[in-house]
């Protein structure tokens, strides 16, 4: 799944960049293409660090290192207190989490 959305920004990101050249070839609206550029060099950005950051949370929960910034729904669902992550949880994580077919 995280490889499948890597993939899908890197797209995002080069449509953004061959819509940006197109732009700037045409010499059609330059702020246009300013703002396409922007765009997407932040979207490069975030693949990038969304990248490293699933890759760091990967090795540290196969070494079984515990993540130091889980809200209180994921520490309930870590630890199996059901009754306390129907409380913190929104509807669609704890269904998630209750799921008996994932």
């Amino acid at each position: 799944m995280l490889m499948t959305n890597k993939y899908l920004l890197i797209g995002a990101a080069a449509a953004a960049l061959a819509v940006l050249l197109i732009v700037k070839k045409k010499g059609a609206a330059a702020a246009v293409g300013q703002d396409l550029g922007r765009a997407a060099a932040d979207v490069a950005v975030g693949v990038v660090q969304g990248a490293t950051e699933g890759v760091v949370y990967g090795v540290g929960d196969a070494m079984g290192i515990p993540r130091t910034n889980m809200t209180e729904c994921e520490r309930a669902i870590a630890e199996g207190r059901t009754r306390d992550a129907s409380f913190a949880c929104p509807a669609s994580d704890f269904l998630s989490y209750m799921n008996p077919f994932k």
